[in-house]
């Protein structure tokens, strides 16, 4: 039970507020009376003044009871954020989520029927929800481009605290990179020379149509006077070994088989010319009686 010090003080409260109200619903009426009886010509204006002054008596009468209360007030306030703390720590994930979700219809960084690569996650967007994300992961890892079989659900949570890479399929025509690891040695620049001929030769069929793509107004101002002739760049990845990076443009559907194409056709031309270093150290070796 409650003790008799704190009824007093509560009925203390009760009686004050309920003195207040009714002090002040007489008095907006005895001056709402008296506004009513005043000689004012336009009808409007009086009914406007009177609307006015049933504003302020409402604050007025809000601000007594919050004054008359504002201990009570504080204490059930701290109460409210200690239960609202918690209940953030505990559904701080969902909170997250759904905050990724308002993210993305607010910026719109892809699309259903994209590709895209977020954190280790990288796949074609089939569905999209306010919490998560479904993908059919396409790899397996970064440098392959085909469906590994596997759906994946994704927290939109990563979308706060993760950059989104999108390869985009709407587009007829992309610029396509990949890396093609060979050995240091003094035979470089013969496995440079056949990777870039491997990749001219893959995109002969359709290097006119992306060209003048690549030159139209949309993408001109966008990327500006853009060189898309294929093109092998080398980068030092350790003292044993080359990385030949290899940049194409080509169809957005395609970007795998034309890889594929690529990769095929090269292993051919080097095979090829080993076979020729080969047979000419074995002529160098043979002796003519």
């Amino acid at each position: 039970m409650f003790s008799l010090d704190l009824k007093d003080f509560y009925l203390q409260h009760v009686v004050t507020t309920f003195v207040f109200f009714l002090t002040f619903l007489a008095l907006r009426f005895l001056v709402i009376k008296q506004i009513s009886n005043l000689k004012i010509s336009s009808a409007e204006t009086k009914r406007s003044i009177i609307v006015k002054v049933n504003n302020l008596f409402i604050i007025i009468i809000f601000l007594s009871i919050i004054t008359i209360w504002s201990d009570e007030i504080k204490t059930m306030a701290l109460s409210f954020v200690a239960i609202a703390a918690a209940i953030a720590i505990a559904t701080k994930e969902f909170i997250l989520c759904f905050i990724g979700g308002i993210y993305y219809w607010l910026a719109k960084p892809f699309s259903v029927g994209d590709r895209i690569e977020i954190s280790s996650f990288r796949g074609e967007v089939i569905d999209f929800k306010f919490l998560s994300t479904k993908i059919i992961e396409i790899g397996p890892g970064k440098d392959h481009s085909q469906y590994t079989g596997r759906m994946l659900i994704i927290p939109n949570s990563l979308y706060l605290t993760n950059t989104i890479a999108k390869e985009s399929h709407h587009e007829k025509f992309t610029l396509y990179s990949f890396i093609v690891p060979i050995e240091n040695n003094a035979n470089w620049h013969v496995a440079e020379k056949n990777l870039l001929l491997a990749a001219q030769n893959a995109c002969k069929g359709f290097y006119n149509d992306a060209k003048e793509f690549y030159a139209s107004e949309d993408h001109f101002f966008v990327l500006g006077p853009v060189n898309i002739e294929p093109r092998v760049q080398i980068v030092i990845h350790s003292p044993k070994q080359i990385n030949l990076i290899v940049r194409i443009p080509c169809p957005s559907l395609q970007t795998n088989q034309i890889q594929q194409n690529i990769i095929r056709y090269y292993l051919e031309l080097q095979t090829t010319k080993n076979i020729e270093n080969i047979s000419d150290e074995i002529r160098a070796g043979v002796t003519t009686m």
